[in-house]
């Protein structure tokens, strides 16, 4: 199947969600990036893989457990895909898991991306990723953590992708531009903020803070 569906699925599923307008707050330089969005349940990546004018160079950082059928219904029942204190709740426990393992990891993998991996193949996610970036593509990364259904951390984001903007700058002797991308779904618009970098001065933990702050103003601030 692999990148043949996305491409005669993509102006298909188009239709189906809304159009909307991107655009710069400062002229974008050409270079490699990392790209940061909000998620907005299912419509940031859709808009993100679909609907920005750099989606075809740009590989979306996406979990390896939905990538795959094994691993999928223990991934949708942990990442809160239903109200799991509603009434149907147990129905959607039992139905909907099977239902999306079948569906999902076919549509994914047809999709430009790097699996995310949380074991010790993490190793993996960076090196592709690093070669990626080398090779003149850019990454979309989704840093929310999801704390129930429909909901996300105010004011925390996964953190451990930070590592790879020193990773970068010490091989390759230049900063890594992060991007932050808002989605205002109600205002149909993809906002593309000013960059920031790592300041390759100081020790990239010891400023994990600011970025975190950098990060939440630019994919959350009005």
């Amino acid at each position: 199947m692999g990148k043949r569906f996305y491409r005669v699925a993509a102006p298909l599923v188009r239709l189906f969600i809304p159009r909307v307008t991107v655009s710069w707050d400062v002229p974008f330089d050409g270079e490699s990036c990392v790209f940061i969005c909000n998620h907005e349940r299912a419509m940031g990546p859709l808009e993100m893989a679909l609907n920005f004018p750099l989606r075809e160079d740009s590989y979306i950082w996406i979990f390896a457990d939905p990538l795959h059928r094994e691993t999928v219904p223990a991934y949708v029942r942990q990442d809160h895909w239903w109200n799991e204190k509603g009434p149907l709740a147990p129905l959607w426990n039992v139905v909907i898991p099977p239902v999306v393992a079948l569906l999902l990891p076919p549509i994914l993998r047809s999709v430009p991306h790097v699996p995310v991996y949380h074991d010790a193949r993490a190793a993996t996610t960076v090196r592709e990723s690093l070669r990626l970036l080398q090779s003149g593509k850019n990454l979309v990364i989704f840093p929310e953590i999801p704390t129930g259904f429909g909901e996300h951390e105010q004011e925390k984001i996964n953190e451990g992708w930070l590592s790879m903007l020193s990773l970068y700058e010490r091989r390759y002797g230049r900063p890594l531009k992060v991007w932050p991308v808002h989605l205002d779904l109600p205002g149909r618009q993809l906002r593309v903020r000013p960059p920031f970098t790592l300041d390759g001065t100081r020790p990239w933990n010891e400023q994990i803070p600011e970025l975190t702050r950098k990060v939440l103003d630019g994919i959350f601030g009005a």
